[in-house]
């Protein structure tokens, strides 16, 4: 399976590649020589408060606000 990967080679160039997960070593793009594949944080964003994903935190915020408003046209 094809995934975005960071590389940096021996100079120091750091650059993204969409290669194969078990791709190790590549090609740098700017000097040539041997790039190897980094450790990288995940690419996903939590919501900061509760650690949700942010589609679940946003529908929990829409369905709170619906509620909320439902209680106050009872009253």
């Amino acid at each position: 399976m094809n995934r975005m990967f960071d590389f940096q080679c021996e100079d120091g160039h750091i650059f993204e590649l969409f290669t194969n997960s078990d791709s190790r070593t590549t090609v740098c793009k700017v000097c040539g020589k041997t790039a190897n594949r980094m450790l990288s944080s995940p690419r996903f964003k939590l919501e900061g408060t509760s650690g949700a994903f942010p589609g679940a935190y946003y529908k929990w915020e829409t369905d709170r606000m619906k509620k909320i408003e439902q209680e106050r046209k009872q009253t």
